[in-house]
């Protein structure tokens, strides 16, 4: 399933694409990275890597107006992403994790753990 983690209103903020991917070299070994250069793509980063927890696979992709990150893998190790890149990122920016339709949704908080991200998604199974 494909979730997001965004601002939830229009903002300034953006990501350093440049940053995170050091981020991410740094913290996953096992990684792919792929910049995309064609300008009308959706998005100018894309990467896999695997679940230090599960071993299983997470599609990430930084949207071209960096301003979201899109992710297609088991909720829970989505939801541990959302937890990592929630600690690289200031706590100003307001940022939601939710899924592609926006059948739910939480806001990311400083400190918060992947079961209290998953929690919501649960109502709808």
């Amino acid at each position: 399933m494909e979730y997001l983690i965004t601002p939830p209103e229009s903002t300034e903020w953006r990501i350093n694409p440049d940053a995170l991917i050091e981020d991410l070299e740094k913290s996953w070994s096992q990684i792919e990275l792929k910049t995309v250069t064609n300008p009308d793509d959706y998005y100018c980063l894309e990467w896999i890597i695997t679940s230090p927890e599960t071993g299983q696979r997470i599609d990430g992709a930084l949207h071209r107006d960096l301003q979201g990150i899109s992710l297609d893998g088991y909720i829970l190790d989505c939801a541990a992403f959302a937890v990592w890149f929630r600690s690289l990122v200031s706590p100003s920016p307001k940022l939601v994790f939710c899924d592609q339709g926006f059948n739910s949704h939480v806001f990311l908080q400083e400190n918060m753990t992947g079961a209290e991200i998953v929690q919501p998604f649960l109502a709808l199974v």
